[in-house]
């Protein structure tokens, strides 16, 4: 009897983006074909303008594709409607931006329950649950002393622990990080980097994309973009 394997996590077949403004089509993505399996680290690399922060985009939910397949834990993304993107989001995904986008407003530890906040029916923690998780995830990372500051109140490098937090404290299948170190100096830059590559060796699957070599150096794989389309 066959062996059976799981399928990947992420599946992508042929996919193009086209954006249109003023009569203009600009062929961001076209004819993208890869996987990516559970537990790997993967990096996209490739000049700026080359469609890297769309395809995150893509695989994010935040944007659909012209045309194509994703699928994402085995389910077609294609024609979902936004409330089933928005849940499918929210159970699945995790993101790690250049700006670090915490709320003002919010102290750290709320800004990293927000995801749980967003959880629907069966599936949101009480609020003593999401307290005591944003806590745990913020101890991972190394600022839970910070966790009643506001983001104003943080350097950058502590502001983007923060942000790996909020990304980690809902346990997503796929953790998406575009350029995460970017805005920090070496030192931020290398603890972020060893953040990331700890929740790999914990079993999170990463997707990241990076100008750094470093990055590169420390993935299961690299892909490389091209005015669009993967280089072989």
């Amino acid at each position: 009897m066959a062996e059976h394997v799981d399928a990947p996590l992420v599946q992508v077949r042929n996919l193009t983006k086209v954006f249109v403004t003023e009569k203009v089509e600009t062929h961001a993505l076209s004819d993208v074909t890869f996987d990516i399996g559970r537990g790997e680290y993967l990096v996209v690399q490739g000049p700026s303008g080359c469609g890297k922060s769309t395809l995150l985009a893509i695989l994010g939910l935040l944007e659909e594709p012209t045309g194509g397949e994703y699928r994402l834990a085995d389910t077609d993304t294609n024609g979902l409607n936004l409330t089933r993107r928005a849940l499918l989001r929210n159970r699945e995904l995790g993101f790690v931006f250049q700006a670090f986008n915490l709320v003002a407003d919010l102290t750290i530890r709320e800004n990293v329950e927000l995801p749980l906040r967003y959880r629907k029916g069966a599936d949101k923690p009480s609020a003593s649950e999401r307290t005591e998780r944003a806590m745990g995830t913020l101890e991972d990372v190394g600022i839970a002393h910070r966790a009643d500051h506001y983001p104003a109140q943080l350097s950058g490098g502590q502001q983007q622990r923060a942000a790996v937090a909020r990304a980690l404290v809902a346990e997503p299948s796929l953790l998406l990080a575009d350029e995460p170190t970017g805005n920090l100096d070496d030192d931020s830059a290398d603890t972020v980097m060893e953040l990331l590559a700890g929740c790999h060796d914990r079993g999170t699957t990463l997707c990241v994309v990076s100008h750094s070599p470093r990055f590169a150096k420390a993935a299961d794989r690299t892909l490389v973009l091209s005015e669009g389309r993967l280089q072989s």
